[in-house]
């Protein structure tokens, strides 16, 4: 329709019928210098979008690499964290035991002290 209505107009304008034929056909070779551009204004812009997606996937790539490496670091803490405290645990048991055995003593040697 929009390329009927500038041919239209191109008639208009022309005073002849030889004129009016090369107002035609000039306004056919625009038409497709027109759908030439866009062709290739649309490939140029499928292949950024080309070039995007490549971009976007090695970063997605590089951020999924990323967070396995501090998702493993994060695990190496709390397995260290969780031997630390095993250890400490077993050492206060340790001492407790001592330090039960030393106020049993210590009560049994005041009981026979005072006999």
């Amino acid at each position: 329709m929009i390329y009927m209505a500038s041919v239209t107009l191109k008639k208009e304008e022309c005073k002849t019928f030889a004129v009016t034929e090369k107002c035609v056909t000039t306004q056919d070779n625009s038409n497709k210098e027109d759908i030439l551009t866009l062709f290739n204004n649309l490939k140029a812009e499928e292949n950024n979008l080309d070039e995007q997606k490549e971009n976007l996937k090695s970063l997605l790539q590089q951020l999924e690499i990323k967070a396995k490496e501090e998702v493993e670091k994060q695990k190496r803490k709390v397995e260290k964290l969780n031997s630390e405290v095993s250890d400490l645990k077993r050492k206060c048991e340790k001492f407790s035991k001592i330090s039960k055995m030393i106020n049993s003593d210590s009560s049994l040697g005041r009981s026979q002290a005072g006999l």
